[in-house]
């Protein structure tokens, strides 16, 4: 009885994100500042009652890395490997390598997170930094679909393809940019300009470590 009772609410989970999944993606393509907002009411509820109406935020991160996983899947995109023992190790599985890049996505995530902090001169604990990493942890699920798509088109590539490839990078580049922006100026209540160098400050930071990490992974000295 317990193991149904555990599938049933496992079916009954799965079922519920092919209606909170789509809808949370939606609203934060079209309204990131609504749906930071949003994010920052539902932590003020218990814990059973937060985000009802939608996914939460890491949940919706790592579903898009997985939904992100089987687009390349499909399309036999071969995926990144690297031939070192630590390297191997990161992706030595499907699992493994969902894992690795909920990670590196999530390090956007706590820059961001900690450069709003810093900004309201909060002290980072784990009660803190929970609003401002789950409002980026929304912010990066479009983000990082929208990277999955274009090096997919990219990996069929010659010429014209990576023509097409490019279009969505840049455009879910910009897309985050300007969301974080937006989100910056309304919560942090500072001008336009401040918060896009904030945020590109906070992004830019986050790039080197990721590099700085993929340096020491591959082994290059």
């Amino acid at each position: 009885m317990r193991i149904l009772q555990s599938l049933e609410e496992f079916l009954y989970e799965i079922m519920g994100w092919l209606i909170f999944y789509p809808r949370a993606l939606w609203r934060t393509l079209r309204h990131p500042v609504a749906v930071a907002v949003y994010t920052g009411e539902q932590l003020k509820q218990e814990r059973d009652k937060q985000f009802t109406e939608m996914v939460s935020p890491p949940l919706m991160l790592i579903l898009t890395i997985v939904l992100a996983h089987i687009i390349e899947l499909g399309t036999r995109h071969r995926t990144m490997t690297i031939d070192t023992v630590l390297g191997k190790e990161l992706f030595s599985s499907e699992q493994a390598t969902i894992a690795t890049r909920s990670v590196v996505f999530c390090l956007f995530g706590l820059f961001g997170a900690m450069s709003m902090l810093r900004h309201q001169r909060q002290p980072t604990n784990r009660d803190s930094l929970r609003k401002p990493f789950y409002i980026h942890c929304y912010l990066l699920a479009p983000f990082a679909l929208g990277l999955a798509f274009a090096s997919t088109i990219m990996s069929f590539a010659h010429g014209d393809w990576i023509l097409a490839g490019a279009a969505p990078l840049l455009l879910s580049c910009l897309w985050y940019a300007w969301a974080q922006t937006a989100i910056y100026t309304r919560i942090l209540k500072m001008s336009w300009w401040r918060a896009a160098v904030r945020a590109s400050v906070a992004n830019l930071l986050a790039t080197g470590v990721i590099i700085g990490l993929y340096l020491v992974v591959a082994g290059v000295k």
